[in-house]
């Protein structure tokens, strides 16, 4: 089944001392968390690597590939949540993300990622019970899981 998956975190992942929640929605809906301890391995891997430089660009780039990876065959547009604002900034994320996506997928575009207000969406609201504790995730994302990626 072919969807528009649209995809929101609940935590800004610059706030490293607590978790994040990602959630995607539309055809399916599917929440991971990601343990403060994780964001914080992650953070250090990235700045060893690349430095401090677009870190958290990058950060949000790996848990949304995270989240995604599983669905991309179904998936026919990605829809982010504008978290983080700006021309500059969005294409770095899409930059980032379709890096990471092309792995898998290499044929796609660049208009496979889009960036919209989403408050209130499905996403919005699978992530935010998540990080309220008051939905369960479908997996918590692990320092190995992050390593494989990286």
């Amino acid at each position: 089944m072919a969807y528009v998956a649209y995809v929101d975190m609940s935590a800004k992942v610059e706030q490293w001392s607590r978790d994040s929640a990602v959630a995607i929605s539309n055809g399916k809906s599917k929440a991971i968390l990601v343990p403060s301890r994780v964001k914080q391995h992650l953070r250090q891997l990235l700045v060893d690597r690349y430095g401090g430089k677009s870190l958290e660009y990058r950060v949000m780039a790996i848990l949304i590939y995270l989240l995604l990876k599983e669905e991309l065959e179904d998936i026919i547009q990605v829809v982010i949540d504008r978290d983080y604002t700006g021309e500059n900034i969005e294409a770095t994320i899409r930059n980032l993300l379709l890096n990471l996506i092309r792995q898998d997928m290499p044929h796609l575009s660049g208009s496979y990622i889009r960036f919209e207000n989403i408050e209130g969406s499905k996403a919005d609201k699978l992530a935010r019970r998540v990080y309220a504790g008051k939905a369960i995730p479908q997996s918590v994302v692990t320092i190995a899981e992050i390593e494989a990626i990286i």
